[in-house]
């Protein structure tokens, strides 16, 4: 990474709603120049990593001074947040929405019901494919640095797939494994199979994700029943 010789000091970072009408003028601008400030971190930190890109590489791509990032955003790590903010937020709210359906479902409705949680989440993925694979990408660095919203997902979402497997098991659809070890076998099997999948994707056009999503879902359950 390359660091400036000498202190350096940020400008003062605008609010997040500027004054000015929304949807006028104004409001249009800032979203453009965030949404190129993310669109140029996410080609970058795909390519070479978030600890290996630097500030300097990230506006030159934007095609924007280096004082206007940072009245945007605070540093790379707070740019990571962003990039992977809405996915993050669609992941939980599909995971918590699969809990409640789960806890008030007949149990002739529990596998159906995991594998609706299994489709949306590959819909996810096919809205977003690039930051869902800078997720499975970051997730397996070491913590630290730009990674904290990476990790604090990583984080809920081992929680919240330890808790929909203890309703799978105190239902009995699966056998008496312990719970953590029963999700972090699906969630690592998943992750694996997207992170191949994504990442050489544009070699292998036409592959259905959803498709691909249930089956191993299903497979899983089978195995582990």
């Amino acid at each position: 990474m390359v660091r400036p010789q000498g202190p350096t000091r940020k400008p003062a970072k605008l609010p997040r709603h500027r004054p000015g009408q929304e949807g006028g003028v104004r409001d249009r601008n800032r979203r453009d120049t965030l949404e190129r400030i993310a669109e140029a971190g996410l080609a970058l930190f795909l390519a070479e990593g978030t600890a290996g890109v630097s500030i300097d590489q990230i506006v030159e791509r934007a095609g924007i001074a280096k004082g206007s990032f940072y009245r945007y955003v605070s540093d790379k790590a707070e740019l990571v947040g962003q990039i992977i903010g809405a996915v993050a937020a669609a992941v939980i709210h599909a995971l918590d929405r699969c809990d409640r359906s789960l806890r008030v479902a007949k149990r002739d409705r529990l596998a159906t019901i995991y594998l609706q949680l299994a489709l949306e989440l590959a819909a996810i993925v096919e809205r977003d494919p690039d930051r869902v694979l800078l997720y499975l990408q970051e997730a397996r660095a070491p913590r630290g640095g730009a990674r904290g919203a990476i990790h604090a997902f990583a984080d809920q979402l081992t929680a919240k797939t330890i808790g929909l497997t203890e309703i799978a098991r105190e239902h009995r659809l699966i056998r008496e494994v312990d719970p953590r070890i029963a999700a972090l076998t699906v969630t690592g099997a998943i992750d694996a199979i997207l992170f191949a999948y994504l990442r050489d994707r544009t070699a292998r056009p036409g592959i259905d994700a959803p498709a691909i999503t249930g089956e191993l879902v299903a497979i899983i359950l089978d195995g582990i029943r």
